[in-house]
């Protein structure tokens, strides 16, 4: 009778993709919203050399924001991370070298998103111990930003994980998931969140905004989508 109980590997792998689909889905909606919370938190300051003024000042003098904010930041990049492997899943069956490539890029570049992330939180015990000397520490923190031997490595993996982002895009696009331009808010959103922390709240929420419409849209239709059924876009 024990014969009874085993499955083929396919209806074992079908049987799971329930669990897959459900939980992608979830990812999808939830590292969006992440993202959006943190902006609306996130205290203005930029991050370039000519800004460390502010990007310490703003550790400082707003340190729980700073603290909130850049922790969700680094969630965002926990949860978006399954959110981007559940979009290349959709991709796969039909384009599976354009899952592929916007997988591995992005991947890759989640780790320049996470080098970020430690940045901020350097930043941030900086400005939580009052103790330190401010000149000290502004000092220190206009060399980190100044310093091209860690800012360049940095920069070309994160630029990967846009890279990365445009190719899952244009995949979703193909598979007929979402329109281009709508898959395209999702790396123009992470770009916009990343070029505007130094401009007015607006900006840089128009940023998560973008990011929750476009992969928000994939994971609400994952959620009311029937079982081994791919949800697609309306005709455009």
């Amino acid at each position: 009778m024990a014969s009874d109980a085993v499955q083929p590997r396919g209806a074992v792998a079908e049987s799971y993709a329930h669990t897959e689909r459900i939980v992608f889905a979830i990812f999808m909606i939830v590292g969006p919203l992440i993202l959006l919370a943190a902006c609306i938190i996130h205290p203005k300051h930029g991050v370039r050399v000519t800004s460390g003024s502010e990007y310490y000042g703003a550790a400082y003098n707003h340190t729980t924001r700073f603290y909130i904010a850049h922790t969700l930041f680094f969630l965002t990049g926990v949860t978006l991370l399954p959110a981007v492997i559940g979009l290349n899943r959709l991709v796969r069956p039909s384009h599976p070298k354009a899952a592929f490539w916007g997988l591995v890029l992005s991947a890759m570049g989640f780790v320049g998103w996470g080098a970020i992330d430690g940045m901020d939180f350097m930043t941030y015990i900086a400005g939580a111990n009052k103790s330190l000397d401010t000149t000290t520490m502004q000092s220190y923190i206009d060399d980190a930003l100044a310093n091209q031997a860690v800012l360049i490595p940095i920069s070309i993996v994160f630029t990967l994980l846009i890279i990365g982002l445009v190719v899952t895009a244009v995949g979703l696009h193909r598979v007929g998931i979402l329109p281009l331009w709508l898959g395209l808010l999702l790396p123009i959103g992470v770009v916009g969140v990343l070029s505007f922390l130094e401009y007015p709240p607006l900006l840089i929420v128009l940023g998560g905004l973008f990011v929750c419409a476009s992969v928000g849209t994939v994971g609400v239709r994952q959620l009311r989508t029937p079982d081994a059924t791919v949800p697609r876009a309306a005709p455009v």
